[in-house]
C-alpha cells in the first residue's frame, strides 16, 4: 500500500512538471510570434492627456451650442 501511494505521488509530481514545462514553452513561442512594437505605435501620456482635454472641450462647446439653440 505504501509503495502504491509513493508511485502515485511521483506520477502526479512528474506529470505536473511536464505540464508546467510545456505551457512555459507555449508562452515563449507565442511571445516570439508577436511583432515587435515600433516607436510609431507608442503614444506618451502627455499626448493622450492633450487629446482627451481637446475632445472634452469640443464636447462641452457642442453641448453649450445645443443649449443656446433650445433656449
Amino acid at each position: 500500500m505504501k509503495k502504491i501511494i509513493i508511485v502515485a505521488a511521483m506520477t502526479v509530481l512528474f506529470s505536473t512538471m511536464a505540464n508546467a514545462n510545456s505551457s512555459l514553452a507555449d508562452r515563449i513561442n507565442e511571445a516570439r510570434s508577436y511583432p515587435d512594437k515600433s516607436a510609431e505605435n507608442v503614444v506618451d501620456a502627455r499626448t493622450l492627456s492633450r487629446q482627451h482635454k481637446r475632445i472634452h472641450m469640443e464636447m462641452s462647446k457642442a453641448e453649450l451650442r445645443g443649449h443656446k439653440h433650445q433656449g
